[in-house]
């Protein structure tokens, strides 16, 4: 017959279930711990908390211009042409007369250069300007105009005339004609896109244009009107003859020094380049 165990004080096991929340308590209290120290660790010696540090993304640092730096120059202007140097014609010395009806002008000694005549009349009928060379056999027209009129034209050597040594004028009032050398010439300044006038003028480019590049040429007035250019080698070359009122283009050459432009009766016109 077997014997009973020995009585004792009773034997407890715990479940799987128990020894497992008991397990996770644990480490929740060790996880406290170690917030309560890190906290202790951020803390300055008076127990105030530092500021929070700011994001460290990268920002796009500001540009100054100083005064006299690169934005201060002054910008060119797109299409602005080269500024040359005057060309180098002839100065003669400038010659004059005056009167009144028909008369022949001695110009003095026969001249081969081009230049510029001023001229000016006071009567009502027609005025016209002929040029002739020594032997005075033949004439070319320089001028026609009616009534009261003053202008400036180019004056010069032809493919007929190698020279010119007088002018004739037929006129019905006073008249007063001015040779001047092409120095005279009205100056278009390079930073100037348009020019203006009215009437006969000759004007003289202070800057170089590209070749064929385009001019723009508008007459507003009824009536005859020209544009002419020319060249240190050449004796001119037409860009514009019709009745206006206009508006038109044309290829200005390479090498122009010198623009004629024809408006006998007045008319204002406009160059735009």
């Amino acid at each position: 017959m077997t014997a009973p165990p020995p009585s004792g004080p009773a034997s407890h096991r715990l479940s799987t279930g128990t020894l497992v929340a008991l397990g996770g308590a644990g480490l929740a209290t060790v996880f406290l711990v170690l917030v309560t120290i890190a906290a202790l660790l951020r803390s300055g010696p008076d127990g105030a908390s530092e500021p929070p540090t700011a994001d460290a993304s990268p920002t796009t640092p500001e540009t100054t211009v100083e005064a006299g730096g690169v934005d201060d120059e002054p910008t060119e202007r797109r299409g602005t042409p080269e500024a040359i140097d005057p060309p180098p014609f002839p100065e003669p010395e400038t010659l004059s007369g005056s009167g009144t009806g028909d008369t022949l002008l001695d110009l003095g000694d026969p001249f081969e250069d081009t230049r510029i005549l001023s001229f000016r009349h006071e009567g009502e009928g027609e005025f016209m300007v002929w040029a002739m060379e020594s032997d005075r056999e033949t004439m070319n027209r320089v001028e026609w105009a009616e009534g009261p009129y003053e202008g400036r034209r180019l004056l010069g050597p032809s493919f007929q005339h190698e020279e010119i040594a007088y002018l004739s004028v037929e006129a019905e009032g006073a008249w007063e004609l001015v040779v001047e050398p092409l120095t005279a010439a009205v100056p278009w300044e390079p930073e100037d896109d348009v020019f203006s006038g009215s009437g006969d003028e000759v004007v003289q480019l202070w800057w170089a244009p590209n070749d064929m590049d385009d001019l723009r040429m508008t007459y507003e007035e009824e009536g005859p009107f020209s544009v002419r250019s020319r060249t240190l080698e050449d004796l001119g070359d037409s860009m514009v003859l019709s009745d206006g009122p206009l508006d038109e283009s044309a290829p200005l050459r390479e090498g122009t020094v010198v623009l004629e432009i024809g408006a006998r009766r007045g008319g204002d016109w406009t160059l735009t380049r």
